[in-house]
């Protein structure tokens, strides 16, 4: 592989040649755009957000019983099979 008067490959020299510093912006123009950037959000509607909240209660629950009942039933073998010993 041959390398050039940096000591870099052709590749990395190539790559740093095609690929433009970035410039940093200052505190106003990284204000700037966030202010602009934010304005693109779009924000979920009264009627859309209450029934996202609706869901998420619902399926908390479903998760909750889920994992009460798996672990009732751990808890019920374990102590079965430990009973079998004593």
């Amino acid at each position: 592989m041959t390398r050039n008067a940096n000591n870099k490959t052709p590749a990395q020299a190539k790559a740093e040649a095609a690929a433009p510093k970035k410039r940093r912006a200052g505190p106003f123009q990284y204000l700037a755009q966030v202010r602009q950037e934010a304005r693109k959000v779009t924000w979920t509607g009264r009627q859309e957000l209450i029934v996202s909240t609706i869901l998420v209660l619902i399926l908390s629950a479903i998760a909750m019983l889920f994992f009460w009942g798996v672990d009732f039933a751990i808890r019920e073998t374990v102590q079965f099979l430990l009973s079998l010993g004593s």
